[in-house]
């Protein structure tokens, strides 16, 4: 879009998104863009359903430090994506629009929106209306009616996320290479899966959970399984946006 195109948005309507992802390894198969890259396209996918809702580019990079033994992973500190987040919505909030929504793709970066939508929320109160989700955590229930794997099955490189690139960038999955690795993570209070519930917080380094990257079965991945994956998320942000949009935005009192 050009400079003339934004100014003439209806700030009133429009939703804007900010996807996040990483640069970071995904197994032996699988593209080190992987986050980003599914992130921007369910973004893209739900503006076009929900309407009035525009997509900026993505900063790539993400917090990544737990892959950072496998080659090709890039991380940025947590102040570093904070500070770029904060200083990408304090611009748009300048322009007017007042509806923003932080759409994440990586698991890693779950602490970091926490922070920012509070920080955000904060900092823009009664200019902006600012919220954050990971997509496939919103998505949970619709992904889970659609998986193969039994739990630990869906982690990372693995049976949705292969497939789901399988879906939008076939050419970008070396599916030959790919090895199914199901992960003790070493206690009933953690899980590994994608899907999974767990209260405690702690640091997994990916290193030691597998040899190759890979959580997850991504054997049981095919382009047929990823368009069904990508429609299941996609509808269900889709559906948050039209809700969002709506949302009351409180008047900032002294």
């Amino acid at each position: 879009m050009t400079s003339p195109e934004i100014g003439a948005l209806d700030r009133a309507a429009t939703v804007v998104i900010l996807p996040l992802g990483s640069v970071e390894q995904h197994g032996n198969h699988m593209p080190l863009g992987t986050d980003t890259l599914l992130a921007q396209a369910v973004s893209l996918a739900a503006a076009e359903t929900a309407g009035d809702t525009i997509v900026m580019p993505p900063p790539w990079y993400g917090f990544s430090a737990h892959h950072m033994r496998f080659p090709g992973s890039i991380t940025l500190r947590p102040e570093t994506l904070i500070a770029v987040v904060e200083d990408v919505v304090a611009s748009v909030v300048t322009h007017g629009f007042r509806r923003i929504l932080i759409v994440n793709g990586h698991g890693g970066n779950n602490g970091v929106i926490d922070v920012l939508a509070s920080t955000l929320g904060h900092t823009h109160y009664g200019a902006a209306r600012i919220a954050a989700l990971t997509y496939f955590a919103l998505a949970r229930e619709a992904i889970a009616k659609l998986r193969k794997s039994e739990s630990g099955g869906m982690g990372h490189a693995c049976e949705f996320e292969t497939s789901m690139v399988q879906h939008l960038r076939p050419e970008l999955v070396k599916i030959a290479l790919a090895e199914t690795t199901y992960p003790d993570p070493g206690s009933r209070y953690l899980t590994t899966d994608l899907l999974g519930a767990q209260a405690i917080r702690l640091y997994h380094d990916f290193g030691d959970l597998s040899p190759t990257g890979t959580l997850g079965d991504p054997a049981l991945a095919s382009p047929e399984a990823g368009k069904a994956f990508f429609d299941a998320v996609t509808s269900e942000l889709a559906t948050f946006i039209a809700n969002f949009r709506f949302w009351t935005i409180p008047e900032r009192r002294p």
